[in-house]
């Protein structure tokens, strides 16, 4: 358990989102939007950038108190014709809750969405096999990744496709991972079964009091290459209440975990959450917080 009590604060703003073509309308408009957290022009080509900043600190039994917890970084995007493009700049060397892996240049990709639900693509972005590694930056519960979460982020260059169905999505990576494979390559794949509610539901881990109950089952495997493990998990949501439970095992890494999370909105900017890991070589781990959101794109997180 952490004993150490953590605080911090993130914002995210949606800075500017211009079009190379198309009518930009009246200014009042636009400034109105940026304010706002959003501003777009219409067009066929268009451009987008929003920035993250995170700080903390914790208190420790010390009373000593100590910073860097953090993370500084943009995220450019955009779309040219049928494709979409974006790419992540970490500013301050801090790492925050998804890793970078020593790189500036953190997450980049290109990829194509197709009416009839298919899509594809190549970059740098994060591995697919945690469904908790999915969660935006900015939506996450804790300061801090879990153990699990950390240990198997797997991020590294791929190509990669998907498929979504009103009840079913799939998604596949293959990874260049030289001299660890013949042919050069490590494979990983993923599938969710939606039981109940919607897929625009599914990108965080917390649920505001009115919303539709939501039921995702999901399961991922991967090759020897890059985990060589499979991971099931199952996210329920309904009226306020949120919970995330996985079972992971990743024999590369020796790694055989459970993580159970659950959030509690008691108040219509305010919640509660918990985060539970039991890992087999390690320590349990248990984080207890609260996060306040200020707007959509500012909260504050006290954890211990």
């Amino acid at each position: 358990m952490n004993l150490a009590t953590h605080a911090g604060l993130i914002a995210g703003t949606s800075v500017l989102a211009i079009a190379s073509t198309g009518t930009a309308g009246d200014l009042d408009s636009v400034i109105d939007g940026i304010i706002n957290d959003s501003a777009t022009i219409s067009g066929d080509d268009a451009f987008s950038m929003s920035g993250l900043f995170a700080y903390g600190f914790n208190h420790t039994d010390a009373d000593s108190y100590a910073g860097g917890i953090g993370s500084a970084h943009l995220t450019f995007g955009g779309a040219a014709g049928d494709w979409n493009w974006t790419f992540n700049y970490v500013l301050d060397g801090n790492s925050g809750y998804y890793g970078d892996g020593g790189q500036e240049m953190r997450d980049y990709a290109i990829w194509q969405e197709m009416d009839n639900g298919f899509s594809f693509g190549m970059g740098n972005v994060k591995s697919i096999f945690l469904k908790a590694n999915s969660i935006a930056e900015d939506n996450t519960l804790q300061i801090n990744n879990t153990q699990t979460g950390t240990n198997l982020e797997g991020r590294g260059e791929q190509i990669g496709f998907g498929y979504e169905a009103d009840q079913f999505r799939v998604m596949g990576r293959a990874y260049d991972v030289d001299g660890a494979d013949a042919d050069g390559f490590s494979t990983e794949f993923r599938a969710e079964f939606l039981a109940m509610g919607s897929w625009d539901d599914c990108n965080c881990f917390g649920c505001m009091a009115g919303s539709e109950s939501t039921l995702v089952i999901g399961a991922s495997m991967s090759d020897d290459s890059l985990f060589d493990g499979t991971s099931i998990d199952v996210t329920y949501k309904t009226d306020a209440w949120a919970i995330h439970a996985a079972q992971t095992e990743a024999d590369a890494l020796n790694w055989d975990a459970m993580t159970v999370q659950a959030s509690y909105f008691f108040a219509d900017s305010t919640m509660a959450y918990i985060s539970y890991e039991d890992e087999d070589t390690l320590a349990d781990d248990l984080d207890i917080g609260i996060n306040h959101y200020y707007s959509d794109s500012c909260k504050a997180t006290l954890e211990i």
